[in-house]
């Protein structure tokens, strides 16, 4: 048994991912409801760890449903079983640390103790530091379109533990939303627990390279602007940021990314941005 898959089996990590989980009516694999799996509770779990342990743990099957978004579009999530969320959580313990000592300072979706507000107040703070122009920029189907490959390389160089990787690699193949015709798969499971910090993973590489070209920036999870002092900068601010994402696999969406100036019309994370000589009055989040 390697070391840091180890650490998310513990009596501590598993009873912190299963406290998580309270109120989560999900079934605990097919054909086993939480209610029933909870008259031998202790005995589900070992025996959860013993196939974790001996490699013959398998994901169940995603259950996928649609949801209707904003823009009338819909967007296919994927609901785990209760065991399968139990195990993300615990791994979830594990490599959060990880990303808290690598993420940038300026990401801010899906990691502790950050939140939206925090991202927005950013935001609002770099407009009003002469930084009025902004690349207003969505990446399109993100989730899906990740590329397993590369994700999974980058995985390889921050965990040295092969089993915990095997592990990954199976929920990434189970929530895979494509496969090409030279057997590249993409996606990552909307909904699952472990998604969020993978895309982390993934999007650190450009936050790097945003980074090394002095180009300020906020993101939130696939949803990030970009500022500059005047439209020249922000023109060539996107087309950099176009660039580096079509190496990574992934493209900008070209109906829901633009160059404009800060205004009171323009909505980041559900929240106006202000005019570049408003003073903006953000409330004081704590951390």
């Amino acid at each position: 048994m390697a070391e840091w898959l180890d650490r998310a089996l513990t009596p501590t990590a598993l009873n912190t991912a299963w406290k998580r989980m309270s109120t989560d009516k999900t079934v605990w694999r097919p054909g086993l409801p939480r209610r029933e799996m909870e008259k031998n509770w202790v005995l589900h779990v070992l025996e959860l760890v013993d196939e974790l342990r001996s490699g013959r743990y398998r994901p169940a099957p995603l259950r996928q449903f649609t949801i209707l978004k904003g823009d009338g579009k819909q967007r296919v999530l994927s609901a785990l079983s209760l065991r399968d969320k139990l195990i993300q959580r615990a791994v979830l313990t594990v490599l959060e640390p990880i990303g808290e000592c690598l993420f940038h300072n300026d990401s801010y979706g899906y990691r502790p103790r950050r939140n939206v507000e925090m991202a927005h107040r950013r935001a609002c703070e770099r407009i009003q530091c002469g930084l009025p122009w902004l690349v207003d920029a969505d990446i399109a189907q993100f989730f899906d379109n990740i590329p397993h490959r590369p994700l999974q390389k980058r995985l390889k160089q921050l965990i040295p533990d092969r089993d915990l990787l095997a592990l990954i690699d199976l929920w990434l193949a189970e929530g895979a939303s494509s496969l090409s015709f030279l057997g590249t798969r993409r996606g990552v499971a909307q909904g699952a627990v472990i998604s969020p910090i993978l895309c982390n993973f993934y999007l650190h590489e450009l936050d790097l390279a945003l980074a090394g070209k002095n180009i300020p920036f906020v993101r939130f999870a696939d949803d990030f602007l970009l500022f500059a002092p005047n439209e020249r900068q922000a023109n060539e601010a996107l087309k950099f940021v176009d660039q580096k994402l079509k190496t990574m696999g992934l493209m900008l969406h070209p109906e829901k990314t633009r160059v404009t100036k800060s205004r009171r019309e323009l909505i980041f994370l559900g929240l106006p941005l202000p005019k570049p000589t408003e003073k903006q009055v953000v409330p004081i989040v704590r951390a």
